[in-house]
């Protein structure tokens, strides 16, 4: 990842940017980190772990309506 950050601390630079950043992380880190319950999002192996397991998988098939 960036600067020898990990997914985790991508996650929480994003989630805790200022209101008017135009900083993004990749939706990948997105998806894995928000499939998690609110509170293992701020357990960094947890984290860590979505986001490998679901880059692992590749992305979801679109759901179909």
């Amino acid at each position: 990842m960036n600067d020898n950050k990990d997914a985790f601390d991508l996650w929480w630079e994003w989630a805790e940017k200022p209101v008017d950043s135009m900083l993004t992380i990749p939706a990948a880190i997105h998806d894995a980190v928000m499939a998690l319950p609110p509170d293992e999002r701020r357990d960094p192996a947890k984290v860590n772990e979505a986001v490998r397991e679901g880059l692992r998988l590749g992305p979801a098939a679109p759901c179909r309506q």
